[in-house]
């Protein structure tokens, strides 16, 4: 088994968490249309996730692996490499949030994304709400999830 190292990312590795986010996409949201370039993804972790959430990555192997993005009691990204799922990374990631949280965490996740939905309900995540996909730039519908400790 490999070490992890959890930590937070700095902003040097960012067009590395970009490029990790797009492959995780392309391959386990495949039903969501891709909406953005490589570059746009890049402008989106440097002037908003990285500025304005605690961007958190996941490293093996000396490359990451996964990361998340929160933001005071929000999961506002979570995204691993495909070829590392189901190995406990996501779970870490989750734990470290549920740490770091008021006891409270809340996050959205696409319907059709059913493993990630079965991954956030057997970590105690519970349905609040289903939206048309009106609210997110996807057109997808999806789900409000809560967390209470």
């Amino acid at each position: 088994m490999q070490t992890l190292e959890i930590r937070a990312a700095r902003y040097d590795e960012l067009p590395e968490v970009a490029r990790m986010y797009r492959y995780s996409r392309d391959r386990c949201l495949s039903f969501i249309p891709r909406l953005h370039t490589p570059e746009e993804d890049l402008w989106f972790f440097q002037n908003i996730v990285f500025k304005e959430n605690e961007l958190t990555i996941v490293m093996g192997d000396e490359q990451i692996i996964g990361m998340m993005a929160t933001k005071d009691d929000w999961v506002e990204q979570l995204y691993l490499d495909p070829r590392h799922l189901r190995k406990g990374v996501g779970t870490k990631l989750l734990d470290q949030a549920k740490a770091h949280s008021s006891g409270n965490l809340k996050l959205m996740c696409f319907v059709e994304n059913v493993d990630a939905r079965a991954f956030y309900e057997v970590h105690g995540f519970k349905e609040v709400k289903r939206t048309s996909g009106s609210e997110n730039e996807e057109g997808a519908p999806d789900i409000l999830y809560e967390w209470k400790a």
